[in-house]
């Protein structure tokens, strides 16, 4: 394959991965509104407020996470761009294998947070939300 074709296909789906990014971080904001809506409604099962607290808990540390995967997905982009323009040579492991950990950084990422919202909503559905 044709480095530069190869390069840019990693650049796109850099893009891909950016975006996905953005839609899970705008996704935690939406779950942080509705938690907010389960505390201050009337209706409160038992534990609820344990389950409140767990909840805000986890958002913080999946966008603590989101923002760590963000970082390091840019700075394999610029790697990708430095080697691209011969300002640096490629890493030893090999860019296909960086770029291959990040995308497995990423997909592991989207199975835990996947697990998340389902718990989210089965809670969400027991507080009648």
């Amino acid at each position: 394959m044709n480095p530069n074709l190869k390069l840019g296909n990693m650049k796109e789906e850099h893009d891909a991965w950016q975006d996905r990014i953005q839609f899970l971080k705008k996704e935690i904001e939406t779950f942080k509104t509705h938690l907010g809506t389960v505390v201050v409604g009337d209706f409160k099962p038992k534990n609820a407020m344990a389950s409140v607290e767990h909840f805000q808990n986890q958002f913080i540390l999946q966008r603590e996470q989101l923002d760590i995967i963000r970082h390091d997905l840019k700075q394999h982009e610029n790697l990708i761009e430095d080697v691209e323009k011969g300002v640096v040579a490629e890493p030893e492991p090999g860019l296909d294998n960086v770029h291959k950990i990040q995308r497995e950084k990423l997909e592991q990422f989207e199975k835990i947070f996947h697990d998340l919202r389902k718990e989210f909503n089965i809670f969400l559905d027991k507080v009648d939300y």
